[in-house]
């Protein structure tokens, strides 16, 4: 107790023995310079501090100690006494540091023994608050490091996938340049620009930041490129347009999604402009009520009549129709002033009002 009362820090010490006997350990000061260094080498559970004191004022006092405390946690329990009950004293105590505020008239041995004890809890409960946040900036540190170090094991992962599949392209490419036959040459150029559709994701995954999801605009747009460049396109013949809105999808949709385009868009080079018949070629894109739709649409001498586009006879058709039911999606070709096929799928394996496991 720092109280420069001997009568007040008597009956404090005489009101606090009638509940704890034994148990207590009073010591006392006169001044606030001694129950600085009372507090600094004996570290009471708790301070009982006068607000006014011969050499500074009680707020002072808990500045002294505020600076020699670690940030945030008190280095002990004070209650602050006075003789006048004041609102504002005792708001501007609690600000400095304390954690209660008794006046000295009418003090009872059971009221200031349980407010020492709830500053003393109090200050207990701020401890292990600290402690606990400590230990959580330790073990959320500890887990963004090992999440960073699983993301860096994961994008090199998906770089090597990328590498291996540039090569599986590459030795098609090789063997495609070595045979004579058109049909196997064609056969094996179409192969090379699937697998290469499916590098390109990979590719993607890992120079994004977010190793979940793939833009399908951003891959349609490459896609499109590179095999404007594996069909040797004339772009002054062959105008393309590739107009998608940001579609994030997962990996397990977005290479399904980007081989269904791969094929739709190989289909319509090979097919659409035959005997340099000029024209153009749209490749489209949206969200639309949870469901992502692709168009890819040309003006070009249109597809044969009749058939089903769920079991059609072409190669690439039928791989287009077997990744949508993949997808959960749908599958149309409309007719007249050239084609248009369209694709609709879930954004997600799970469609509004689905259950999830």
């Amino acid at each position: 107790m720092v109280d420069d009362s001997a009568a007040d820090r008597k009956l404090c010490h005489v009101l606090l023995e009638e509940q704890h006997g034994s148990e207590l350990e009073f010591i006392e000061a006169p001044d606030a310079a001694r129950g600085l260094d009372l507090c600094r080498t004996a570290s009471p559970d708790c301070v009982l501090l006068d607000y006014k004191l011969p050499d500074m004022t009680g707020l002072e006092f808990l500045s002294g100690l505020t600076r020699d405390a670690p940030a945030g946690v008190p280095a002990f329990a004070v209650v602050m006494l006075t003789s006048v009950a004041s609102e504002q004293v005792a708001v501007q105590a609690m600000k400095s540091g304390a954690q209660d505020y008794l006046v000295k008239d009418g003090v009872t041995a059971e009221g200031l023994s349980s407010t020492v004890k709830k500053a003393t809890e109090k200050v207990g409960l701020i401890r292990t608050l600290k402690t606990e946040r400590d230990r959580l900036a330790v073990s959320l540190a500890e887990l963004a490091a090992s999440l960073s170090e699983k993301e860096t094991l994961l994008k090199e992962v998906h770089h090597r996938v990328k590498n291996n599949l540039q090569v599986i392209a590459s030795l098609l490419r090789l063997q495609a340049n070595g045979i004579g036959d058109p049909r196997l040459t064609v056969a094996l150029r179409e192969s090379q620009n699937r697998v290469e559709s499916m590098a390109l994701i990979h590719e993607q995954l890992y120079q994004t930041e977010d190793l979940r999801e793939v833009d399908l605009a951003r891959h349609a747009s490459l896609l499109a490129s590179n095999l404007v460049r594996s069909h040797a396109v004339d772009e002054d013949r062959i105008s393309w347009n590739v107009s998608i809105e940001p579609v994030p999808l997962a990996i397990d949709r977005a290479i399904p999604a980007g081989l269904i385009l791969n094929e739709l868009i190989s289909n319509a080079f090979k097919h659409a402009f035959p005997g340099g018949r000029k024209g153009s070629l749209s490749i489209e894109g949206r969200r639309s009520d949870g469901r992502v739709v692709l168009e890819v649409r040309d003006d070009g001498v249109g597809l044969p009549e009749g058939g089903d586009p769920a079991r059609p006879k072409s190669l690439g058709l039928e791989i287009v129709a077997i990744l949508t039911r993949q997808l959960k999606g749908t599958f149309e070709i409309e007719r007249g002033g050239g084609a248009l096929c369209r694709v609709t799928f879930p954004e997600s394996h799970f469609q509004k009002g689905e259950g999830q496991p």
